[in-house]
């Protein structure tokens, strides 16, 4: 049983770091060609969590000799996106602490044109600025990024542990097991 529980984890933290690293590539990409901010690099990040949701999720069944409960993939695709998560936080500090430090500013200015094209005053805007700033740090951009690539990751597992779980038998998943740990103690 421990054998199994090792294998879960090993999976997701592989493919957890398989998707960290492939959203820091395309991250680094999109701020070569200056379009961080479009609506694109949002739906691929998305498109990258869920790949690497339903790939990694879908290895982790084909070891398991083809079953998986649905409860079981919801936790391995979340454990998955968490991983990932942690990996383009640490990025995303780095990246805004000590790579591009000009950065935040650029945010800043972005808030500022959206805050006055919805016609705050200028006292009003000032105030809302100077509060964004204080909350507003490297430090909390990543934490947000962990709570927010794990949230999208629950809810993309939720919609995909649907397709990949399969039913299983109760008899044959326990013969399946006892089978798999006879061979491995074989070895």
């Amino acid at each position: 049983m421990n054998n199994r529980r090792g294998l879960f984890w090993k999976n997701n933290m592989n493919f957890g770091a398989i998707g960290g690293f492939a959203l820091i590539v395309i991250s680094i990409i999109l701020y070569f060609f200056n379009v961080q901010e479009s609506s694109l690099s949002s739906l691929l990040y998305y498109a990258v969590i869920i790949s690497t949701i339903i790939i990694g999720t879908k290895y982790l069944k084909k070891i398991e000799n083809g079953r998986i409960s649905y409860a079981r993939a919801l936790g391995s695709g979340t454990l998955i996106s968490l991983f990932a998560s942690i990996i383009i936080a640490v990025y995303m500090f780095v990246f805004l602490k000590f790579i591009d430090t000009g950065a935040m500013e650029k945010m800043y200015d972005l808030m500022e044109m959206k805050m006055a094209e919805q016609g705050l005053p200028e006292e009003q805007l000032e105030m809302s600025l100077e509060m964004a700033k204080k909350f507003t740090t490297p430090l909390s951009i990543a934490i947000m990024t962990i709570f927010s690539y794990t949230l999208w990751g629950f809810i993309f597992s939720l919609i995909t542990s649907a397709f990949i779980k399969k039913k299983t038998n109760g008899y044959d998943a326990a013969m399946a097991e006892i089978e798999k740990e006879i061979n491995e103690e074989n070895k």
